[in-house]
């Protein structure tokens, strides 16, 4: 049986998996030539990252990254990671760490990195980063996930409260996300969330995931998806 990476992944590869044509691809992650609009299709490679360039990273922004997200980071080399929902930080080759070194050398980063508060993916509708909780945390293995509103510029009143217990959870909300939306609406599938994470969108999550439902519903009320 798959494990809960190869089930994300195998989740993912189900969607549309084009992305923009860069020098930076290599032959090997390409399943289709490169289209007139500059296009084509990738496939997954495995990963050559090891835990020691991870702690590289951390140590030069001061972050901690749970195992859990270095774990599922590393498995393979991969063009893209948006889930509607988030957007997670995808790795190639060429650059495989830059898109987490994006998410920790920003001037928002800067300021929560301190308070224990680690940017590591987007959040969906643009209101700013998803951050790993540290705070208080003496287990390395997986920390709680909040947003954070990029408008409050640093300060602690842009923090959301939690809306992933873990990201072990985050993970397996976003396989269902991406497995089930392929038949269902996207508002009736981000409520099956608060089963699958009791403690996280479940609990202090769900006003968070509640407005996702409504807009959602709304969307589709008034224009057909």
């Amino acid at each position: 049986m798959a494990d809960k990476i190869e089930q994300f992944f195998n989740a993912y590869l189900t969607r549309d998996v084009s992305s923009v044509y860069t020098e930076d691809v290599p032959k090997e992650m390409m399943a289709s030539e490169v289209n007139e609009d500059g296009w084509y299709e990738w496939k997954l490679i495995p990963g050559s990252l090891t835990d020691d360039d991870y702690k590289k990273l951390e140590s030069e922004f001061g972050a901690s990254l749970p195992v859990s997200f270095i774990e599922w980071h590393k498995r393979y080399f991969f063009a893209e990671c948006d889930c509607s929902i988030a957007r997670l930080p995808h790795s190639l080759p060429a650059q495989p760490l830059a898109e987490i070194i994006s998410n920790l050398d920003s001037y928002i980063a800067e300021q929560l990195i301190p308070l224990g508060l680690i940017p590591f993916a987007s959040e969906g509708n643009d209101t700013g980063p998803l951050v790993f909780d540290t705070r208080g945390s003496v287990e390395k293995n997986d920390y709680a996930i909040r947003v954070y509103d990029h408008e409050y510029d640093g300060e602690l009143e842009g923090l959301s409260d939690i809306i992933f217990s873990s990201f072990n959870k985050m993970l397996a909300c976003l396989t269902h996300f991406l497995n089930e939306t392929n038949t269902r609406k996207h508002f009736e599938v981000i409520a099956d969330f608060y089963t699958i994470d009791p403690d996280g969108a479940g609990s202090t999550g769900r006003s968070y995931w509640d407005g996702w439902i409504e807009m959602g519903r709304a969307n589709f009320e008034e224009f057909g998806y």
